[in-house]
């Protein structure tokens, strides 16, 4: 989004995307018509782990691969959006003196960002700057740009539905991430023969849980339970736009989704997320009025349901859509693509 900003803004510019070796990156970075080049990068684990020796290897291979990388490009700017491939190439660009701008998704800055902080001339950020904790000198560097998403979720999505939705019943979306939330698809299991008889329920329960959930849901021939290991981002926002009530996690992305949809939400955040972010970005949503937090240790089936019916059922649900409206911040790409120039 960001560089398809950048094109409107700029079109004589050009691009280099810098990521992991991995296949993945490399094909929706092209896919978006964007060149790529891999470099090597470790992850760093807050733990023992003798993994990390390994990795601080690869990140210094990547320091030197970016540098010659850099040095051939040369880039005016160098935009880092965090992430363990990014400090690399900003220690690369720091090392060639090339302007560093960052990008920080959540309401707490991860490690990437931290270690670059210092480095980068100006730090882009998703929430607002009371939210994050630190030195003045790195908040004098930060602007609040809010989390760039598709198109679509700001009510233009037109992505084409396989799915035959009934409009008698208010439809919830559930949504578990690309590759799945265990522990929202038990609740799952558990809450749907309650919730079936007054909800239509379609529910993206990942990759790595789908055939288990596809077993269960053909045995239980669950009614008005629709079950898919994830959509496009176009046919996200086309269910996103028809759904009373969102119940997710609490990724960055996903909190700026919901709100450009002005859905109502409750929000189950990953325990034990890099920093603890999706507690914290969940914590700002539900401190605003704008979303319901249930905390996975918590989320019994009997609370769920409770927090359902309440919504639905009492104006509560009118409160979340009004507050989380105004925590939408359509212009995100556009602004940082100004920071950028």
């Amino acid at each position: 989004m960001v560089g398809s900003a950048l094109k409107q803004k700029s079109p004589q510019s050009k691009f280099l995307y810098i990521g992991s070796l991995r296949k993945g990156d490399r094909e929706l970075v092209e896919a978006a018509g964007f060149k790529f080049i891999g470099i090597p990068a470790g992850k760093w684990r807050r733990y023992f782990d003798l993994r990390n020796l390994i990795d601080l290897l690869a990140g210094t291979l990547g320091v030197v691969v970016a540098f010659g990388v850099i040095l051939f490009f040369w880039p005016h700017r160098v935009f880092i959006k965090g992430g363990f491939v990014g400090v690399p190439v900003g220690m690369a660009a720091w090392l060639l003196r090339r302007p560093i701008i960052l990008h920080e998704s959540d309401a707490v800055m991860g490690v990437a960002n931290r270690i670059l902080a210092k480095l980068a001339q100006k730090i882009c950020v998703s929430f607002p700057l009371n939210c994050y904790n630190l030195p003045a000198a790195i908040k004098a560097k930060m602007v609040y740009t809010g989390v760039p998403i598709n198109d679509a979720f700001w009510g233009n999505g037109t992505g084409k539905l396989d799915i035959e939705l009934s409009d008698k019943l208010p439809l919830i979306l559930i949504i578990g991430g690309s590759q799945g939330a265990r522990a929202i698809n038990r609740i799952v299991k558990e809450v749907m023969a309650d919730l079936a008889t007054e909800y239509e329920v379609v529910h993206l329960s990942g990759k790595l849980d789908f055939n288990a959930m596809q077993n269960w849901a053909k045995e239980s021939k669950m009614k008005n339970y629709h079950l898919l290991a994830s959509l496009p981002n176009e046919q996200v926002a086309a269910l996103m736009k028809r759904a009373y009530l969102v119940i997710s996690r609490a990724g960055a992305t996903a909190l700026a989704e919901i709100a450009a949809g002005g859905k109502p939400a409750i929000l189950i955040p990953l325990p034990g997320s890099a920093s603890n972010h999706q507690y914290l970005n969940a914590k700002y949503f539900a401190n605003q009025g704008a979303a319901i937090l249930i905390e996975q240790a918590s989320a019994a089936p009997k609370l769920l349901i409770n927090q359902i019916h309440q919504i639905a059922q009492t104006d509560l649900g009118d409160q979340l859509k009004k507050n989380i409206v105004k925590l939408a911040t359509r212009n995100a790409a556009q602004v940082i693509a100004d920071v950028l120039l």
